[in-house]
């Protein structure tokens, strides 16, 4: 699973999520800002429990300072310049409110938003809601911000490998020699030109086949 569906699967869990009164909520207490307009705190939750770096998408409070931070790498988009995707950000009213995109159905972007309500455009609300919102013209919708998240992907079972530098002592000298090992389902492997690095043991090859010559006696 990329970051894409792991921030909305987040997202998605929270939906029916009600504050208590006064914007107390628990997006506030995580954040430090307890009582206080939450939509920001919300999206900046829901990375932070997908794993999401903040280089990607920034624990801030304040919907402007997300903006800006979009703006300044070149990666928001106003609205009816782009069509939005999964994951992404968007931005409401005059850098009022932020929530996030889960998917676009025709002329319509369906979002998952914090501190709004079921209905109108409310920048302080009293829950997590799944809203429909019109892309087009007279939308309430300023723009995106398009985090830069990693991709990730699915691999078969048998291609999960990884090559790590790994210390090891050699039985023929005794010495310490750090040789690439191969992760693979839990296990290390040697590969096999790195072998002689580690044991008595001399590898030759004859018409492209590998020989070997035992030094033990």
């Amino acid at each position: 699973m990329d970051q894409r569906d792991k921030i909305m699967q987040v997202a998605a869990s929270q939906v029916g999520y009600k504050e208590y009164s006064g914007d107390n909520n628990k997006y506030g207490v995580w954040y430090g800002m307890n009582n206080n307009p939450w939509c920001a705190m919300f999206v900046s939750w829901c990375a932070n429990q997908a794993g999401v770096p903040t280089s990607i998408i920034p624990k801030l409070a304040y919907v402007p300072f997300m903006v800006d931070f979009y703006k300044q790498r070149g990666l928001y988009r106003a609205r009816g310049s782009y069509t939005p995707k999964k994951g992404d950000i968007v931005f409401f009213g005059d850098s009022d409110h932020v929530g996030l995109v889960e998917s676009v159905s025709g002329n319509n972007v369906i979002t998952i938003e914090g501190n709004t309500s079921s209905g109108g455009n409310v920048s302080n609300g009293e829950g997590v809601y799944r809203r429909t919102r019109p892309l087009g013209s007279g939308s309430w919708i300023m723009g995106f911000g398009v985090p830069a998240y990693t991709k990730t992907a699915d691999k078969k079972e048998d291609e999960d490998v990884e090559i790590r530098k790994t210390e090891l002592v050699s039985k023929d000298t005794g010495n310490k020699v750090t040789v690439n090992t191969i992760l693979y389902k839990g296990e290390n492997y040697i590969r096999l030109r790195d072998v002689p690095q580690i044991a008595p043991l001399a590898i030759g090859y004859e018409n492209g086949k590998p020989t070997f010559d035992l030094k033990y006696k």
